[in-house]
Order: structure tokens, then C-alpha cells, then sequence
């Protein structure tokens, strides 16, 4: 049987022209390259396409240390983490509307401590950027009120 098989196996390399020379051919062709070289010029030195917050990097690295077994990691990599999209615009508008003022209301403060930092993040830059027509922008100061008010909650928790 595996007599056979290493046949039919040399059979297709020698009808193919070796598969591996093809393949070699295909790597090193002028084309490959730069379209190559192009991509890594386009990141501007980044290793990912996408940028992670610290705290994500350092959650994944935490996953893969050889101590988790692959059960758990795999549990926690498919459980949704933060507020639905549905309770971060919930809280976008409310603070949009009654601006710093609405951080004293409950529904607000539950909002808010359901979001991670990610959604927190971009709540936040979200509101800085309102246009006047919509919603006076927030400042650097309201944003940072934000942040101490969510720190707080968090310090509740434990």
C-alpha cells in the first residue's frame, strides 16, 4: 500500500514539473516581492494591521501562557465582553442630550458600568467631536469627569 501511494506520489511531481520548484518559482517571482515589500511599507512598521488597546494585548498574551488549557481560553475568547452596542448608544445619547448633568442618573451610571474601557473610549471621542448644530462638544475636562465617575463605579465593584 504505501508502495503505491509513494508512486502515484512521484507519478504527479514528475507530470506536475515538481510541485516544489514551481512553488519556489512562485515565491521568489519580482512581483510577489514587491507587492510584499509594498505591504510592510504600508504599515509603517506596525506588526498588526489593526491596533489593540494594552489591556487586549496583555488579555490574549495572559491566554496563551502554557498554564491555560485551551476549555477556558476558548470560553472567555467567545463570551462578549462590554455592553451591548445597543447600551453604549443609550449612554452616548443621554450624555449627548443632558451632557455632564446625566452622570448623576442611575440608568446613566448602569450604562456606563457596563461598557469596557474600548466602548468607554469611544463614547468619549464621540463626544468630543459633536458638532455644534447636534450637541455642544465635549471638553477635555467634561471627559475627564467621565472617566473619574467611571473609576468610581469600578472601585465599587470589588
Amino acid at each position: 500500500m504505501i508502495e503505491t501511494e509513494t508512486a502515484v506520489t512521484e507519478a504527479r511531481a514528475i507530470s506536475l514539473g515538481v510541485p516544489e520548484l514551481i512553488a519556489d518559482d512562485a515565491w521568489a517571482a519580482p512581483g510577489w516581492r514587491e507587492a510584499a515589500l509594498d505591504y510592510h511599507k504600508a504599515r509603517d512598521g506596525r506588526v498588526s494591521i489593526t491596533s489593540y488597546a494594552p489591556e487586549h494585548l496583555a488579555r490574549l498574551r495572559r491566554l496563551l501562557d502554557d498554564d491555560v488549557s485551551l476549555g477556558p481560553a476558548w470560553s472567555e475568547l467567545s463570551r462578549p465582553s462590554g455592553a451591548a452596542t445597543s447600551t453604549a448608544e443609550a449612554l452616548a445619547f443621554s450624555l449627548r442630550s443632558r451632557g455632564v448633568q446625566a452622570l448623576g442618573e442611575p440608568d446613566v451610571l448602569r450604562r456606563l458600568a457596563q461598557l469596557d474601557n474600548t466602548q468607554l473610549r469611544e463614547v468619549a471621542i464621540r463626544l468630543q467631536k459633536l458638532e455644534q448644530h447636534i450637541a455642544p462638544a465635549w471638553t477635555l475636562d467634561d471627559v475627564a469627569i467621565l472617566f473619574a465617575v467611571r473609576s468610581k463605579i469600578d472601585g465599587q465593584d470589588n
